[in-house]
């Protein structure tokens, strides 16, 4: 066939096109980041980069490519248990001096020092570390060296720590993390290597292995070569550089070494379907999964132009599978598509569908999320959807570049990445302008194109999760179902797109301020209205923050209402929340920007209402405040819905053996109080869209009865006139202010044991111990409590978990409250090996008594160390200054500074301890909640 010259001409132009259109995509370079780094002698990694989010502070990383996939047969959990003695003893730090030296130095176990162990690689990290002390940065790159080529593992440290990890691996075994395990090794990562070395190993393993298969992994994999070293924070580049070098240059590197083998999972065509029904589970969940290989030679950019198109398409799919869910005749509750499985190793990828479906409706659930698949397939975005998917990216990453930076945290995992995955550390500026200018360049064609290389029915899984009580497909009907979606040719998507509605006109009346005073001691300003609301204004502790905080309290709560109506007074703010404001449906509301409504809510003794903003936004959030008790808005169609996720979160909550547990240690501590109220049968059944309407109408009305705070650089011109406008125009009656009624919700004196046995699979106890009583509200006294709290944590890991070996971790919590009345709680939680509770139940008393008579000087010197540097480290948090202020409005006491608060903690004695630590003891309420496992003498 000839064609005409003009033909040749069109088909150079386009071609010309598009090869221009793919180089300007690419033309952008990545810049790499400006840190020091380089490779030792030995083989190993060193980064090191100056960075001041947060200032003064510095994390290490010690990262290994190294895991789980490097165990034998025999070692099993091996690489997971090899993590937990690197805290257990090192040629530098005996036995646990380690941990001892750096919670001396506030670096505290668990949210600053802690690893992970997975597949391919495992991370230790110490961050948050002040800089002022080079002693003590000196000491912890000398724990680095110690982790790379000077672990003790003695035979008495690795006995005690079996215990630890089978109380962990108990603790977490739970019937979700075995549904979770059995979708990995059964299904995508069937027939590979990965299905047979999960990090937790096998408690065989743990319980038996011999000492030298442990020290064995260790001599044969934590090697020079595999790892790197990583500092991130306020530090002197050059001169840390020097350290890392001189010290870790003295690591041998054996000549004779095993070669580091890499390990794929092969995607074959095979369809899995899993059943994995189970009584503990309760509501059903559909998880679909699209699997592919991921190409091991991307380049930096292939990567990275990956993840951008990705994103794009994982958001527009997503956004319709939520949007299905309005659908009327929707087979879900919910539905959400998404490529991220943190658990998975590098090498395979995934495009995962998660649907909730209705009764009765697995399969056409499971043909709703095939069949939009198909339909992206054919015809891909739309403009709108994409332009729209486009624009959001792309503000997110302009608000990065535009931030110039991030975390210390930040900055060493993407370093730690860029290692893991043998690819140079990319600007951080760069890396994000990089993706704004790929992403410009892109076009709806390209994402279909992209979606074209992963849609297949080959090696699909699907793994359907849920009560035992119901029927499920067989996996010749599940795997039919995908092909019938396959085969269909579904139109092309249509949003129906909920269009910006304009807010009904608002008839405001306005008031007047009729008193104006400065708040004794602050820079605080207190209004009182013609009305009666009293208003006030503080300004935020950094004067660059564009915000304004917002907070309104009043007193009462559910405790002003009859016992008929607190069924329905638990959920009445999330049905007003669900129905929207005034004329606005809650779609509507979120297309709209006149207004910002708070959050709104009606607990046990007060209503309160929360929001933030952009300072310039002020007037709409004014605006939403007035409407909160104006028009808040009941809609019977939002009502049906929103029960339904009610009753999902029900089933979901009961099939648990722990909801009866803890509502019966609810029950308790409200020493069996008819007042009570908590999610079950009986409240869903009580439900009512007109009763909660009434009995907010009810608790939301008199702005009198409010205190209205707010925090924010607002000029008082501007501010005065707002708040008369719209506060001022809320009906407000100062004789009917209201007080809290306080029904004697508490624990009755002594110990109440709450004590239950129920079938499980994974046998454990739970061990839950609250405990109460009166005690004056003062800044001390709940300085106090929470620094008893710390104390007990200490002492009860180390005799629960290392003397013990019967619990994974102890929580510990104390607190000083004034509402109802002034009073202190005190928590202890831990779940255990059920032949040990006994002994450790007397251990959580014995420690607390024993803080009546004696304090370690050191550990307490340890807590309140620890205690200034959080205190440092949130000095200037908003939201945490805003709660200070609402706590001194409402117990009408000053403000605590910073610098009081550091003063407190420095002259805070064991004395102190021990004085208040006897009021503790002295005869308090206690709630003993334990959940144990169904023996034959307990049947």
């Amino acid at each position: 066939m000839k064609f005409p010259i003009t033909y040749y001409l069109i088909v150079l132009l386009i071609g010309c096109f598009q090869l221009s259109r793919g180089q300007q995509k690419d033309k952008p370079e990545l810049k790499p980041a400006d840190i020091t780094k380089g490779q030792l002698n030995n083989g190993m990694h060193y980064y090191i980069m100056h960075n001041e989010e947060p200032e003064d502070r510095v994390s290490f990383y010690f990262a290994q490519k190294v895991g789980s996939i490097l165990e034998e047969d025999s070692q099993q959990g091996l690489a997971h248990f090899l993590e937990h003695m690197a805290f257990n003893g090192t040629e530098h730090f005996p036995n646990k001096r380690m941990l001892e030296y750096l919670e001396k130095n506030s670096i505290k176990f668990g949210n600053e020092i802690n690893a992970a162990t997975h597949y391919d690689e495992t991370i230790y990290r110490i961050q948050n570390v002040p800089v002022e002390n080079e002693r003590l940065l000196d000491s912890i790159l000398l724990i680095l060296h110690d982790w790379s080529d000077g672990l003790t593992l003695s035979a008495a440290e690795i006995d005690n720590e079996r215990g630890v990890v089978r109380e962990e691996w108990r603790s977490r075994y739970t019937a979700q993390r075995r549904a979770a395990d059995s979708i990995l090794n059964q299904g995508l990562l069937k027939d590979s290597r990965y299905a047979k070395r999960g990090v937790i190993g096998t408690m065989d393993v743990i319980d038996n292995f011999n000492y030298e298969e442990l020290r064995d992994y260790y001599q044969k994999w934590y090697r020079p070569d595999l790892q790197a070293v990583i500092i991130v924070g306020d530090i002197d580049e050059k001169k840390m550089e020097e350290k890392v070098k001189k010290l870790f240059s003295t690591i041998s590197l054996e000549k004779d070494r095993p070669k580091r083998e890499r390990y794929k999972v092969k995607v074959g065509d095979e369809f899995t379907y899993l059943n994995l029904a189970n009584k503990e589970l309760g509501t059903t969940s559909i998880e679909y999964f699209l699997r592919y290989e991921v190409d091991p030679t991307l380049t930096e950019k292939e990567m990275f132009q990956h993840e951008v198109k990705l994103e794009i398409l994982t958001s527009i799919i997503d956004r319709r599978f939520i949007k299905t869910v309005d659908q009327p005749s929707s087979p879900v509750y919910s539905a959400r598509f998404t490529d991220r499985d943190f658990t998975l190793p590098k090498n395979i990828g995934i495009l995962k569908s998660t649907l909730h479906p209705k009764k009765d409706s697995l399969l056409p659930a499971l043909k709703l999320a095939a069949t939009e698949l198909k339909r992206f397939w054919l015809h891909g975005a739309n403009q709108d959807e994409f332009d729209r998917t486009k624009s959001s990216i792309a503000g997110g990453l302009k608000s990065r570049i535009n931030s110039g930076g991030s975390s210390n945290i930040y900055h060493a995992i993407e370093i730690s990445e860029a290692f893991f995955r043998n690819h140079q550390v990319i600007d951080y500026t760069s890396l994000y302008q990089y993706k704004l200018d790929y992403l410009e360049g892109l076009t709806k064609e390209d994402i279909l194109i992209f979606f074209k290389q992963y849609y297949t029915v080959k090696g699909n899984v699907v793994a359907i999760l849920g009560s035992d009580e119901i029927k499920y497909p067989s996996k010749k009907e599940a795997f039919n179902t995908i092909i019938d979606a396959k085969n269909t040719k579904p139109e092309p998507y249509k949003e129906v797109e909920v269009k910006a509605k304009k807010l009904m006109n608002l008839e405001l009346k306005g008031g007047k301020v009729i008193s104006e005073e400065q708040v004794k001691d602050t820079e605080g300003t207190k209004f009182i209205l013609s009305n009666g609301a009293e208003v006030f204004l503080y300004p935020t502790l950094d004067k660059d923050d564009k915000m304004v905080y917002f907070k309104a309290i009043s007193p009462g709560g559910r405790s002003q209402l009859n016992k008929e109506l607190l069924d329905n007074s638990l959920f009445a703010y999330m049905f007003a929340e669900a129905s929207g404001i005034a004329n606005l449906t809650k779609k509507e509301l979120a297309k709209s920007n006149e207004v910002i409504v708070p959050s709104v809510k009606i607990e046990e003794y007060e209503e309160t209402m929360d929001r933030y903003s952009y300072a310039n936004n002020l007037e709409n959030l004014l605006k939403g405040i007035y409407l909160a008790f104006t028009e808040p808005r009941f809609d019977e169609s939002a009502f049906d819905a929103a029960k339904q996720n009610l009753e999902n979160l029900n089933r979901m909550l009961h099939a648990n053996n722990r909801a009866d547990f803890s509502d019966s240690l609810k029950l308790a501590m409200s020493n069996y109080s008819p007042r009570e109220v908590y999610l079950g049968e009986k409240l869903l059944n009580s439900l009512s869209m007109e009763k909660m309407e009434t009995l907010y109408k009810d608790r939301i009305k008199n702005a009198a009865d409010f205190r209205f705070i707010f925090m924010g650089d607002i000029e008082k011109e501007v501010f005065i006139p707002l708040i008369e406008k719209y506060i001022g125009s809320l009906s407000g009656d100062t004789t009917a202010t209201e007080k809290i009624v306080d029904h004697g919700m508490k624990p009755a004196k002594g110990i109440r044991k709450v004590h239950i046995s129920q079938q499980m699979e994974t046998p454990q106890t739970t061990v839950s111990v609250y405990i109460t009583d009166d005690l004056p509200y003062n800044h001390e006294n709940k300085l106090v409590m929470a620094v008893i709290a710390e104390l007990l944590e200490k002492r009860y890991m180390e005799r629960i978990r290392e003397e013990e070996g019967g619990t994974y971790v102890v929580r510990v919590k104390g607190d000083l409250q004034y509402i109802p009345e002034d009073h202190f709680t005190l928590s202890v939680n831990f779940n255990c090996n059920p032949s040990k509770t006994d002994r450790l139940v007397e251990i959580v008393y014995e420690e607390l008594h024993a803080l009546s008579h004696n304090v370690d000087s050191a550990k307490l010197l340890e807590v309140k160390t620890n205690l200034m540097k959080e205190l440092g480290d949130k000095k200037d948090n908003s939201m945490n200054h805003l709660e200070k202020i609402t706590s001194s409005i409402e117990t009408n006491t000053a403000i605590s500074s910073y610098q009081e608060d550091i003063v407190r903690v420095e002259r805070l004695t064991a004395e102190n301890i021990k004085t208040v630590a006897k009021k503790v003891n002295d005869n308090p309420r206690i709630v003993e909640g334990i959940l144990a496992p169904e023996t034959q003498e307990s049947k």
